[in-house]
């Protein structure tokens, strides 16, 4: 049953989403519209609707207008209206007991007029102010007390559903993950990488300025560690500060083949230099710089495409494009197919 009310409301979120907004309909129906834009407003009540106080003044006031007029059925009619009889026996043996000898008079041809018998008066006590005052303080805490407690229910109820909405299975939250990596990356990289699943999407830049510049990210997947990639400062060429970095280093370490394969994306000047090619040529594989180029590397398990997605040789370099004012590669890793890997 529940799980055909579930597929008619279109899931457990709206489940939820219904039972949030009818609480918060409630809270505001009760308290804005109820209390502040339209209270509730009293009309047409009767005798029996006044405070007790109030009571005893109409019915002393309807027995000094009765010993003069002697218009019994209006009392009968004012008297008669929702009022129990054993109400109004009490609330005539009360009055007695307060009155004096002529208003008791009154009160007894009062109620005989009504039919109601005080030949046994209930005696009860005036409470003193000080216990009307206790009284009163604290019928007007506890309807405060019941809304805080209400209020305070429902931002629980609220919390627990939102926990229960952002509470997800570790594997949706990887199909997420997974999906936005796949929207987010350019479709030069997306064509080096034909095969294998994608393992993290980083984007890191380098400026003139920055001599420590060496960045690096943690490859993992289901919280196993299998290796890191980044990017780092390779060479530099004239006198600093700052440094003048012709050269930068693309590296990815696989965990498992215990090895770091490296590329050295080079300047225009250093790329035809011939003393920096030599220098350079044991670190890794030459690569020249130029805006949007995909570099892939690999290892057994692994493969990294990093783009050039931003290129800006400095305007003071001299020779003409011998080192950066300023680089920014996409990374993207990826974990090779079972097949791929093995091959």
């Amino acid at each position: 049953m529940m799980s055909m009310i579930l597929e008619l409301i279109g899931g457990r979120k709206t489940l939820y989403g219904v039972v949030v907004g009818f609480l918060v309909g409630l809270l505001i129906g009760w308290f804005a519209v109820g209390w502040g834009i339209a209270p509730v407003a009293w009309k047409d009540a009767a005798p029996v609707d006044l405070h007790p106080t109030y009571q005893k003044e109409f019915v002393k006031a309807l027995a000094d207008s009765y010993s003069l007029h002697g218009r019994a059925e209006l009392v009968e009619a004012l008297l008669s209206e929702r009022w129990e009889t054993d109400d109004l026996q009490k609330l005539l043996s009360e009055l007695k007991a307060e009155a004096d000898e002529a208003q008791v008079q009154r009160l007894e041809a009062l109620a005989q007029a009504v039919g109601v018998s005080t030949a046994a008066p209930v005696v009860s006590a005036t409470p003193t102010p000080t216990a009307e005052g206790g009284e009163n303080i604290i019928g007007r805490l506890l309807p405060l007390c019941g809304a805080f407690l209400l209020i305070v229910a429902v931002l629980a109820l609220a919390g627990l559903i939102t926990r229960m909405l952002r509470r997800r299975r570790p594997e949706e939250e990887a199909i997420d993950s997974l999906a936005r990596i796949e929207e987010a990356i350019s479709p030069e990289i997306a064509g080096a990488m034909p095969t294998g699943t994608i393992l993290g999407h980083f984007i890191t830049s380098y400026a003139l300025g920055n001599d420590h510049y060496d960045e690096s990210f943690s490859i993992e997947t289901e919280g196993e560690f299998l290796g890191e990639c980044g990017v780092g400062i390779g060479e530099t060429i004239g006198m600093g500060p700052p440094d003048k970095v012709t050269a930068l280093e693309v590296w990815l370490f696989d965990k498992n083949a215990i090895r770091t394969e490296t590329k050295v994306v080079m300047s225009g000047h250093a790329f035809v230099d011939e003393t920096l090619q030599a220098k350079l040529a044991p670190r890794g594989d030459p690569v020249l710089a130029e805006p949007n180029k995909v570099i892939t590397l690999e290892t057994t398990d692994l493969r990294i495409a990093a783009q050039i997605t931003e290129l800006e040789y400095s305007m003071d370099a001299t020779p003409p494009q011998s080192f950066f004012e300023r680089i920014t590669f996409e990374l993207v890793v990826s974990l090779k197919d079972s097949g791929e890997a093995e091959a």
